[in-house]
């Protein structure tokens, strides 16, 4: 019997990292590790993981934000931002390309990365740095793509906006089908999609 493909996804605990896990489970060996078992900020923490687990496809999906104005702004938060949502992305695909130079790479970029939030600069700036990481991989000779969803119905956001009209919003669990279509080669390599409640009917047709 093949073995099945192993998928990593990190940021495990989060809403959109587990509506992707059974979105997945029954066709590939889906690994979602939270930061205690992967800290994506951390090198040593990366190469440790992606020794032992060497991914066929890898989900970079950790994400954060901290809303403030850079005039006020703890920079270390802002920092923190930065660190878990572009390093993060550079420092899991270069360890698990190092491992497994065929690994497709799924970056979850978010709309932020081409709209504009005053106070959501250094969110707004790593994610749009993930777009243009994905495009440049893709120039390099590996199968990345970025899918950025829009408004989305997470425990994160509703910490952000805990008034939002949760019915506005996209779901995680159709936003995973999305992933598991770029998993499936539905994209070509350096393609960014954006994903919102307003298209994902049309984009899942």
């Amino acid at each position: 019997m093949d073995r099945k493909q192993i998928v990593v996804i990190t940021g495990g605990a989060g809403d959109i990292a587990q509506a992707i896990k059974v979105e997945l489970t029954d066709e590939y060996e889906v690994l979602s590790p939270g930061k205690e078992e992967l800290d994506v900020t951390d090198i040593e923490s990366s190469e440790k993981y992606f020794s032992n687990h060497i991914p066929d496809i890898l989900v970079n999906n950790a994400g954060y934000v901290l809303p403030m104005s850079i005039g006020e702004s703890d920079i270390y938060s802002e920092k923190k931002a930065i660190d878990i949502n572009l390093f993060g992305v550079f420092n899991c695909t270069a360890a698990a390309l190092k491992r497994n130079r065929k690994a497709k790479i799924v970056n979850i970029g978010s709309s932020a990365a081409t709209k504009v939030h005053g106070t959501w600069s250094s969110y707004c700036a790593s994610k749009a740095g993930v777009v243009m990481a994905t495009k440049c991989w893709a120039d390099d000779g590996v199968d990345a793509v970025c899918i950025s969803p829009g408004r989305t119905a997470t425990k994160m956001r509703r910490g952000l906006f805990p008034e939002e009209d949760q019915c506005t919003l996209l779901t995680p669990e159709k936003f995973a089908k999305v992933v598991c279509m770029a998993i499936h080669g539905r994209y070509r390599s350096g393609e960014h999609i954006n994903v919102t409640k307003d298209n994902i009917e049309e984009i899942l047709r």
